[in-house]
């Protein structure tokens, strides 16, 4: 071998010695910075359609949480406004699957004293969020302070003015965040507003208009308002995407006058539709009590309603395992067309697993062409 072979020979070895340098040295530095352009850029797009259960948070790549990918068209979901629900739902995923449900929303229970404060665990309801993600199960997240354990008096001096309502900004603008870094596909900042401004419709309008935009730097997915009842409660909420219609409830009515209940069915969701024309729909907790009542705090409970301003027997609110099914059937068959999606309670004594309602929840949210 001639003396220029021997050289240029030498010069690739090296060449190629240098390149291995470089590029284990410029890794290592990616590692040391937190940089990882497989985790920054995410998949391909080959890769993302191919494993679409598990691919990578789009709004926030960085934190790697799995989220379901899988297009809604109408949201069937479970209202669960304390962790001993979320406990339950957990341990029967398989159970909910087989009823049609593909988002759960999750309460956080906020309690106060001089500030408002988170008083279940914070790290189990994020924990929660990713399993039912994993498990292909969409999540929507609310702050619950529609508990007795809140220490709020909906007739105090606190609630004349936005005071309380304030008071809650920092923790709702903390779990936007939350619910931005783990995927949540919906948000609302606070279950049952009027408990925070008694009679003051005004102050919670003031309130949702100023906190939506501190929400949206925050967090990108569909943002909701919560109104328990649209005909009682009208609100100024331009620019939320659903309202999310709580309050009506079945009574044993079903009975004997049906058309009573259908009366009911047909009132929430014309004035749901006259008070706010411009938004998507969405029936959060509507349903029907069986009892029997193991939370002494239900108000509708027979134990609370034997001294009830409205003079209602004591089991007024309490149905017949039938009466859920019917009322059930009867509610989807009118609403059905004209809203987004339904959050159906699963507490207190509104449960509709294992009894005659299951069939027709399962019914309606799993044929591709409702009854």
């Amino acid at each position: 071998m001639g003396a220029r072979s021997v050289i240029l020979l030498i010069l690739v070895v090296v060449t190629i010695a240098l390149g291995f340098f470089f590029l284990k040295h410029a890794s290592t530095n990616q590692l040391k910075n937190g940089v990882d352009d497989s985790v920054t850029t995410g998949p391909p797009d080959a890769e993302i359609t191919k494993h679409k259960e598990t691919w990578i948070n789009p709004r926030n790549p960085h934190l790697g949480k799995s989220m379901p990918d899988a297009e809604i068209t109408k949201y069937k979901g479970t209202w669960m406004p304390f962790l001993r629900e979320v406990r339950i739902a957990l341990g029967d995923i398989d159970g909910l699957k087989s009823d049609g449900i593909n988002i759960v929303a999750i309460g956080i229970k906020i309690c106060g004293d001089e500030e408002f404060y988170v008083c279940e665990d914070e790290d189990e309801i994020k924990n929660a969020i990713n399993e039912f993600h994993k498990n292909g199960i969409k999540t929507f997240l609310i702050l619950n302070p529609a508990h007795p354990d809140s220490g709020i008096d909906p007739y105090s001096p606190e609630t004349d003015e936005k005071h309380l309502l304030d008071k809650l900004t920092p923790l709702v603008l903390r779990w936007s965040v939350i619910a931005e870094e783990h995927g949540v596909e919906m948000f609302c900042p606070i279950n049952e507003p009027q408990l925070l401004s008694h009679e003051n419709r005004d102050d919670v309008s003031n309130w949702a208009q100023e906190i939506l935009p501190l929400i949206r730097e925050r967090y990108d997915g569909e943002i909701v308002f919560e109104v328990q009842g649209a005909k009682e409660n009208i609100y100024n909420l331009t620019g939320y995407a659903y309202v999310a219609d709580g309050g009506l409830t079945c009574t044993n009515d079903i009975v004997d006058h049906p058309e009573w209940i259908e009366h009911l069915i047909d009132e929430e969701l014309s004035a749901l539709k006259t008070t706010y024309p411009a938004h998507k729909y969405l029936f959060f907790g509507a349903g029907a009590f069986t009892g029997p009542d193991y939370y002494w705090w239900e108000p509708i409970a027979v134990e609370n309603m034997e001294d009830n301003p409205h003079g209602w027997p004591e089991d007024f609110f309490t149905v017949s395992f039938k009466s859920q099914a019917d009322f059930y059937d009867m509610f989807f068959n009118k609403t059905w067309s004209e809203v987004d999606g339904y959050f159906l309670p699963v507490y207190k004594g509104w449960e509709y697993r294992n009894k005659s309602a299951e069939e027709v929840i399962r019914n309606w949210f799993k044929s591709t062409t409702p009854p």
